[in-house]
């Protein structure tokens, strides 16, 4: 039988799960934000762009600041949950070791 053993767990993994970059979560959270802002602000001017310059040039301007709103903020915010998968799997996979080292500790308590 392979014993499973990693130092770094040694007497962690009966806890539960503790959370590490809490610095990626910030920087998470700031893309979020920055998302919804960059977002609202490039439609808003946009708007007063096209409503300022007239003509023919006023749909335009307002597609393209609609347009380029939505995929800025839709690229930020993707940016964001990516991280945010990121963090979840590396938690879950920890998770998970811990969850075969207890199951492996209980095999070996039985069979001694």
């Amino acid at each position: 039988m392979v014993i499973l053993e990693d130092k770094r767990l040694k007497g962690q993994h009966k806890k539960g799960v503790k959370m590490k970059y809490r610095n990626f979560r910030t920087i998470a959270r700031v893309f979020v934000i920055l998302a919804w802002l960059v977002g609202i602000i490039v439609f808003i001017v946009s708007l007063v762009v096209g409503i300022i310059g007239g003509g023919a040039s006023v749909i335009l301007g307002i597609i393209m600041g609609v347009v380029g709103g939505f995929l800025s903020f839709a690229y930020l915010y993707a940016f964001a949950q990516f991280i945010y998968i990121s963090i979840d799997i590396e938690r879950n996979t920890r998770a998970t070791l811990r969850a075969l080292l207890e199951e492996v500790e209980e095999e070996q308590e039985v069979g001694t």
